[in-house]
């Protein structure tokens, strides 16, 4: 298995800085996954279609195919 260099991250949302912790790493109903490139450490990141998202640094980009993925980040990070 070959190392990704992109990771998964869901959209902050309108809310910003005030999602709730508990909240970190679920999806709400609509929501795609984005690809963040890699080093990243878990937090806000600007994703590579330029979305700000919550990225979480365990969450491979290519291990996560079977959720819905934003079409920008599928097209530019495979």
């Amino acid at each position: 298995m070959t190392a990704s260099l992109f990771v998964t991250a869901l959209s902050v949302g309108p809310l910003g800085l005030g999602i709730r912790p508990e909240e970190c790493g679920t999806a709400r109903v609509g929501d795609v996954t984005h690809a963040v490139a890699k080093p990243v450490v878990d937090g806000l990141e600007a994703s590579v279609c330029g979305v700000l998202v919550r990225a979480t640094a365990a969450e491979d980009w290519s291990s996560t195919a079977d959720v819905d993925r934003c079409e920008e980040c599928a097209r530019i990070a495979g």
